[in-house]
């Protein structure tokens, strides 16, 4: 790598590290209006995730109209951008004393015993729906969490961006070096291991129906239970009222076996993606559009 191209890295993550500490340091109601009308901006000028993601809404019929899913569209990059500013604000507001004055639990008695349980290893499966960050840090209040990211390109801002997403009770692996094992002593010791179930991919994957439409989806969850044999709960936090959300969390799901292991792969995976696409018809506004979920290859 270049001198110069790592000096811009640098001054990239410079100006990250101020643009958060300012954002964090915002009383919420400024914080929360300036990015909604940030939203809006970037709704107007972004013509092609707009396109996208009003492209989404009509090809799986949440939309019957294209002003109806232009409307959703932008609730879309709305939600998102509330998702991000509700995440820099959770860093030192949302606490292990004060979580549950921000989250409330709408948990299966089973999911419930799981979390309570200091001793079992438990898989959660995710999605890009309300604000997953705030779900993860509430989660991590009552057992300890790994959560597999998307890295930036950028190693510095990356460093800077996810300097404050973790502590000693959420830890973050990205998705470019993470290890087996490193699931497994997680596992074994009673932590939460958690993984996105709904972005397209290329490698390690099966064909399920979301919405009505094939889409490819990551089958290393569905290999990852398989093989640990650690029960697997689906959760999502969906918004309810500024810096107010609801984690919902069902299962432990189960699907058929039949000993043939791409077959169960994508039949777990399929049940999987189920739950998800039942959160996503409810909260339609909140889940995140604008990704390409649908590529044919």
């Amino acid at each position: 790598m270049s001198g110069l191209k790592k000096l811009w890295q640098k001054a990239v993550a410079g100006f990250a590290a101020t643009l958060l500490w300012l954002l964090g340091s915002l009383p919420l109601g400024f914080l929360f209006g300036f990015t909604r009308l940030f939203a809006s901006l970037i709704f107007i000028g972004w013509s092609q995730r707009r396109r996208t993601s009003i492209e989404n809404l009509l090809a799986t019929g949440l939309a019957k109209t294209p002003e109806e899913a232009r409307e959703l569209a932008h609730q879309s990059f709305v939600s998102f951008a509330l998702m991000v500013a509700e995440s820099i604000a959770a860093r030192s507001r949302i606490t292990a004393d004060n979580w549950r004055d921000f989250v409330t639990l709408k948990l299966s008695p089973e999911a419930e015993r799981l979390l309570a349980d200091p001793k079992q290893g438990l898989l959660v499966a995710s999605a890009h729906l309300g604000n997953w960050e705030v779900a993860a840090r509430a989660v991590s209040m009552l057992k300890p969490m790994l959560v597999v990211y998307r890295p930036f390109n950028n190693p510095e801002l990356d460093r800077v961006f996810h300097a404050g997403r973790s502590n000693d009770r959420l830890r973050l692996v990205s998705r470019n070096d993470r290890s087996p094992m490193r699931f497994l002593h997680a596992l074994a010791a009673g932590e939460v291991v958690a993984l996105m179930i709904d972005q397209h991919v290329y490698d390690g994957r099966v064909q399920v129906d979301f919405l009505g439409r094939p889409a490819w989806t990551t089958k290393s969850v569905a290999m990852m239970h398989f093989t640990t044999r650690a029960p697997l709960i689906l959760a999502v936090a969906v918004r309810t009222g500024p810096m107010k959300f609801e984690v919902h969390a069902v299962g432990p799901v189960t699907a058929p076996r039949t000993g043939d292991r791409e077959r169960d792969a994508m039949e777990f995976t399929q049940r999987l993606t189920q739950e998800v696409e039942t959160f996503v018809r409810l909260y339609p506004e909140q889940y995140m559009w604008g990704h390409r979920r649908w590529k044919a290859a």
